[in-house]
Parts: structure tokens; C-alpha cells; sequence
């Protein structure tokens, strides 16, 4: 049995998927897409569909996880899916910030920001109390979590974290460093950061506003949350 649900095989359900294999937990994708046809843990089909969902055992499922990159689409899969099982615990994506509220009265269980990795989400659905946390912050704190590229010209490549003085000049802080193929979790101070990484980081919008102008100051991004 198929205890786990994943609607949309984009980037992040790909990601979703990879990271609940490598912790053995079944699960059963749904995507549009006809090159999955041939894939046993595929159904091609729209996860909007109550027949699609039912084939995909949503009735003895514990947990779906809409990550399409439509907001209007998540949140009617969360509505058909609390409608046939009212125990499934749903995680959804969502792209407009004020479409947060509308996904939570759908019967979305918790709700990740577009910039939330896959890796995230399926530590969520994994481990209850990750999801607890980062809904709590993402959605009481007026905190982020964002990705930045640390460029040629940034102010703090080929420093430590430590002699970058990050912590102090910006209140945001590190969750992992991806630096080609490998990804760093486990960050001390006298990591040395490069042109090229990349920083998934949390804060409010404004620490993370003081990051980028660090990391990539050629560059400006828009943050949700000032």
C-alpha cells in the first residue's frame, strides 16, 4: 500500500520522492505528463480528479502532498482530498503568499512557500514536528527561507562564515550550502564560502535583503515578509 501521495512530478516532487525512497516510505506519484506512462509509481493523470486520486489509494492514504505549480490546482486537490478522507494529513505548496489562508481552510494541514525545496517538504511529511516548526515560521513569524547565489563580485566569497561576520551584519542564518553536486548540512563557522555556492537561508526580509547584498550584490531580489 501506497501510503503517501504526491501530486505533481515537477523539480520539487522529484525531490520529494528521491528523499522519502532513501527513507523507505512508499508512496505513488500523479502527473500529466505522457513520458511518465512507463513509470510503476507514476499515474499519468490530472491529480485534480477524484477518480485519479482514488486510483491512486487516497482512501487508506496518511498523506498527500500537492506541489503543481498551481495554487488553484492544490487547493482543490486539498478540498477532493479531505472531502474522501477526512484523516489524510495534507501538505501543500503555494506560489501567492495570499493564497495561504485559502489552502488552510481547504484542509491544508501545513503550506510551504514556492521557495521551500523538496528535501523540506518530505522531511515534513517524514518528521511532524519539522512541519510544525516550519509552518510556524513561515506563516506566524513573517519569516523566509531563499535561496542565494553567492557571485564573483560578492563580499563574502573566499571568507569564512566566522571572518564574514554574517550572523552580525545580517541575522539570517545558513541551512545548507549546495556547492556543485554536493550539498552541506552541516555548516561550522570556519566554512569557507565560494563564488559559485549557493545558500538556502532563513530569515525575516530583511536579513535576507542584507545577505544577498553581500552574497550577490550585482543583483536585487523581492521579499514577501519586510
Amino acid at each position: 500500500m501506497n501510503n503517501i501521495i504526491i501530486c505533481g512530478y515537477g523539480t520539487v516532487g522529484k525531490k520529494v520522492a528521491e528523499r522519502l525512497q532513501k527513507n523507505n516510505m512508499s508512496y505513488i506519484a500523479i502527473d500529466e505528463k505522457e513520458i511518465f506512462e512507463n513509470n510503476p509509481n507514476i499515474i499519468v493523470g490530472n491529480a485534480a480528479s477524484e477518480e485519479v486520486l482514488k486510483q491512486a489509494g487516497i482512501e487508506n492514504a496518511t498523506t498527500i502532498i500537492a506541489v503543481t505549480n498551481n495554487d488553484v490546482t492544490n487547493t482543490f486537490i486539498t478540498l477532493l482530498a479531505k472531502n474522501i478522507n477526512k484523516n489524510i494529513t495534507i501538505l501543500s505548496r503555494v506560489g501567492e503568499m495570499d493564497n495561504i489562508e485559502k489552502l488552510n481552510r481547504a484542509g491544508a494541514d501545513y503550506v510551504f512557500p514556492m521557495a521551500m525545496t523538496g528535501r523540506f517538504i518530505a522531511k515534513s511529511a517524514i518528521e511532524p514536528f519539522v512541519a510544525d516548526f516550519l509552518d510556524m515560521i513561515n506563516l506566524k513569524g513573517g519569516i523566509e527561507i531563499f535561496q542565494i547565489d553567492i557571485s564573483e563580485n560578492s563580499k563574502i566569497a573566499h571568507h569564512s562564515i566566522k571572518k564574514a561576520d554574517i550572523s552580525n551584519k545580517t541575522k539570517a542564518h545558513i541551512l545548507a550550502i549546495k556547492r556543485g553536486n554536493q550539498t552541506i548540512y552541516s555548516i561550522s563557522e570556519d566554512e569557507q564560502l565560494k563564488p559559485g555556492d549557493t545558500l538556502l537561508v532563513i530569515g525575516s526580509g530583511e536579513q535576507i535583503k542584507a545577505l544577498h547584498n553581500l552574497a550577490e550584490p550585482e543583483k536585487t531580489i523581492e521579499v514577501i515578509n519586510k
